[in-house]
């Protein structure tokens, strides 16, 4: 999916979350983890959210099952934006993690990431 919206190869994408979430778990706590890389080809920074039907265990520091996943990925060259995106998606999924995970569409779902803007 996010490989279509960026016109990148998956298979890329997917390498650079394995290779940064190696480094430690991207897990923050309260069932939310945050993958996030930067990618050679992208030309802005890109997020993905997705609220999960069944919980799954991704090393958290709370130790609580992960059900949402918001994923950042970012351009080598826009330190800045990627930052300030993984910052602000971090802060949105903290305050309205209810809302997100009681979202039944995406309509819902955009509505409860917009609360706090």
């Amino acid at each position: 999916m996010v490989g279509a919206e960026t016109g990148i190869c998956p298979r890329s994408i997917l390498s650079a979350l394995v290779y940064r979430e190696k480094l430690g778990t991207t897990a923050i706590g309260n069932g939310i983890a945050l993958p996030h890389a930067t990618v050679d080809q992208l030309q802005q920074t890109t997020t993905l959210v997705a609220s999960l039907e069944q919980p799954v265990d991704f090393d958290s520091p709370d130790g609580r099952e992960i059900d949402i996943v918001c994923i950042v990925l970012g351009a080598p060259e826009s330190q800045g934006s990627y930052l300030g995106a993984i910052r602000f998606v971090t802060e949105t999924l903290n305050q309205n993690a209810d809302a997100i995970r009681g979202a039944q569409n995406i309509g819902q779902l955009e509505a409860a990431m917009a609360a706090s803007r």
